[in-house]
């Protein structure tokens, strides 16, 4: 791989992080809860209906477009 391919993926894998960052979030603040929760919740390691379904909602909007 040469470092214009490096480049353009690590920008990409930035992109991505920044969107997912972005989610969780939008849902903290929507929700009343910190960060750190929603991307507890998402990782499996804490257990909330109501942050589950946001999160489940957002990735179907983000798959949307």
């Amino acid at each position: 791989m040469d470092g214009q391919q490096r480049r353009a993926k690590l920008s990409r894998l930035h992109s991505y992080v920044q969107a997912v960052c972005g989610m969780y979030s939008r849902i903290a603040r929507r929700l009343g809860v910190d960060r750190s929760f929603v991307s507890r919740v998402a990782k499996g390691q804490r257990h909330s209906p109501e942050v589950e379904s946001a999160l489940l909602a957002e990735f179907e909007r983000a798959e949307r477009q």
